[in-house]
């Protein structure tokens, strides 16, 4: 549905030349929801904009639907746009025209009635539910209400894409998710492609079946959102994980030299990784009962990614060193990633 072939775009002035993105190919399938997510700088919005040419690339192509937009005419490219629709972070709407002529507003000039219209703003307001605000002023409406407007006004086209560039940010994180699940629903009723622009990974985990991570203009990793959950091969990536997850904390609680972490000479803290195989299995029970070790659960998180469950936990195992070895052994045979957080035999060493 959407191909992207050795994009880039440069922007350059006397004073310097800046690479806002570079050489980036996607293939993003028709009617998926797709993810690109990135740090503040890293390219996501310019790339988001080059896909519907509001920003024009400086090399490589973008192919819609079987259409190379480089090859357009101006007149054939304001057509093919009409079949893009776009959500913004802080909304676009006109403060000066009621919800309902800022939904109406795509449609000015259009072959529709008034009638036709006026039916299709109706259809669109019972969608995003919002029927009783048609009247209203986007003065008096809240952020979610705001942006609800925003997706009616994107869909006026029937778009065969719609492009959300940080469509969640503004909002707070219960608004978020009743945002996300109607944009769910909308791709299931449509079948529209839809991409998201986002540096939540919350985000992507909660609505994207694929995703690419962006770092200086560049994608730096990509796959199902399941497999960049459970296996992140960057630095980036592992930096977006932690911060939807709890685990990280184990960090923050050893620099800060926290009691809870003040571990025994035959005691390790270790941070297992559950992969879609093993979470189901009661582990910590087996091990403890098995090897004859002691285990305290300090952070735990295991959650659904694209109905796989995915996870881990961070715990304090005690025992004889052998016994811990052979508990880690085990672990990694049964699917779970082990990390030695810290070692109460090497504490104990600095310590003396």
């Amino acid at each position: 549905m959407i191909i992207l072939k050795n994009l880039h775009k440069t922007y350059e002035s006397k004073a310097n030349k800046i690479e806002a993105v570079k050489d980036v190919t996607l293939n993003i399938n028709k009617g998926e929801i797709y993810g690109i997510i990135g740090f503040s700088g890293a390219g996501k919005s310019t790339l988001v904009r080059c896909i519907n040419f509001l920003e024009k690339p400086t090399n490589g192509q973008v192919v819609i639907d079987g259409k190379d937009l480089s090859t357009l005419s101006n007149k054939e490219l304001r057509e093919e746009r009409k079949k893009i629709g776009m959500i913004f972070q802080h909304f676009n709407l006109m403060k000066s025209r009621t919800v309902f002529e800022n939904i109406a507003y795509p449609l000015k000039g259009s072959s529709y009635s008034k009638e036709e219209i006026k039916n299709k703003v109706k259809d669109l307001l019972k969608l995003v539910e919002l029927e009783d605000k048609a009247d209203s002023y986007p003065s008096q409406l809240s952020g979610g209400q705001k942006q609800r407007v925003g997706i009616a006004r994107a869909l006026a086209n029937d778009p065969k894409v719609l492009l959300c560039d940080e469509a969640t940010s503004a909002l707070d994180p219960q608004t978020t998710k009743s945002i996300l699940k109607l944009l769910k629903e909308v791709n299931k009723k449509f079948g529209i492609t839809i991409v998201i622009i986002t540096h939540e990974m919350q985000v992507v985990k909660e609505i994207c079946t694929r995703a690419a991570v962006m770092e200086n203009g560049k994608v730096v990793e990509e796959g199902s959102i399941f497999k960049i959950f459970s296996e992140p091969k960057e630095k980036v990536t592992k930096n977006f994980i932690d911060s939807t997850s709890s685990l990280s904390n184990i960090y923050d609680l050893i620099e800060n030299k926290s009691s809870v972490v003040d571990i025994k000479e035959n005691e390790k803290i270790l941070k297992l990784k559950y992969l879609e195989n093993s979470t189901t299995e009661p582990i910590i029970s087996i091990v403890s009962r098995e090897f004859n070790v002691d285990t305290n659960i300090i952070f735990g998180n295991i959650e659904i990614i694209q109905e796989s469950p995915l996870g881990g936990l961070v715990v304090i195992i005690r025992g004889e060193e052998a016994k811990i070895n052979n508990v880690i052994s085990y672990l990694q045979e049964n699917n779970v990633e082990v990390e030695v957080i810290k070692d109460g035999r090497l504490s104990a060493k600095i310590t003396a």
